[in-house]
């Protein structure tokens, strides 16, 4: 099986050992969702257990995101980045260039 987490997830601190752990056990229980499915699942948990992201975290997520080799999975996390209250002006004025248009969509929301 195709590991669930790149180490650029442990390295932002979106992914941890306990994490990846429980993850890998629920994939090994429904092998026919994709690897994608999986690391959506696992950063939705980890957003949803803060708050609101800091400016920090919203940077390391659009990065993730921006690097991830699932275009569609990368997408969705750049833009929950950027609907973040604390997400940073200058990381919007950066994706307002973005070559994927659901992203400049989304930080020309605000």
């Amino acid at each position: 099986m195709v590991p669930l987490f790149p180490e650029s997830w442990f390295a932002a601190g979106v992914a941890c050992a306990e994490s990846a752990e429980y993850f890998a056990r629920c994939a090994g229980h429904a092998p026919e969702r994709p690897v994608r499915f999986w690391r959506w699942a696992a950063f939705r948990d980890w957003s949803e257990e803060r708050e609101e992201l800091t400016a920090e975290q919203c940077q390391a997520v659009y990065a993730l995101g921006e690097a991830d080799p699932d275009t569609n999975l990368g997408t969705a996390m750049m833009c929950h980045a950027l609907l973040r209250r604390r997400c940073p002006p200058d990381l919007r004025a950066r994706a307002r260039g973005s070559d994927r248009a659901a992203v400049r969509r989304t930080a020309a929301l605000r």
